[in-house]
């Protein structure tokens, strides 16, 4: 699948596009009406680049704001790239899990790891949780689902749930390795 950026991002922002396509980013724009709002464009479907009203200060957000922003991003994407490069599939899994770990389960929604490399892992919090995780350039290396149990928190299901994509995890890097 080819990653594509937007007409209107390369017109507005040209200074950044051959780094978001040697990156291999998708740049889309919202598809929302705009009534004289700025753009808000999007990275890889999740990442809001533009679009903001204010600063965190509260002062108006600048079309130098916003490239100060999209220069952020991807400069964030190059660093954990250049990272993560050296690190074992095994290295890059652990990072996500840690990251679940700390995630604070809310029932009927959707917990998201989005590393800055491309590394990422979901889980649906319902009665059972029930996700996974891929790399990037890998895809999936792990996926678990786990029922809820009487007298369990939500921490302890958490545990639970990391503790079975561990498992799975390291099941298939037996098979891979066979």
């Amino acid at each position: 699948m080819t990653k594509t950026i937007c007409r209107s991002f390369r017109q507005d922002f040209p200074q950044f596009v051959e780094r978001a396509e040697a990156l291999g980013v998708e740049i889309t724009l919202s598809s929302g009406r705009r009534n004289g709002r700025e753009r808000v464009f999007w990275l890889d479907g999740y990442k809001q680049l533009t679009g903001y009203t204010t600063n965190s200060d509260g002062s108006p957000f600048s079309l130098e704001d916003a490239a100060r922003n999209i220069d952020t991003v991807l400069t964030r994407i190059e660093e954990d790239r250049a990272a993560t490069a050296e690190l074992s599939v095994a290295d890059r899994f652990a990072r996500v899990i840690a990251e679940f770990r700390q995630m604070v389960p809310q029932y009927r929604m959707i917990g998201e790891v989005r590393q800055p490399n491309g590394d990422r892992g979901h889980c649906f919090f319902m009665a059972e949780y029930d996700g996974g995780v891929s790399l990037d350039a890998v895809g999936e290396v792990a996926r678990a689902k786990a029922k809820w149990q009487q007298g369990e928190t939500d921490k302890d299901h958490m545990d639970r749930f990391c503790d079975m994509l561990e498992a799975d995890f390291a099941r298939r890097q037996e098979e891979v390795a066979a």
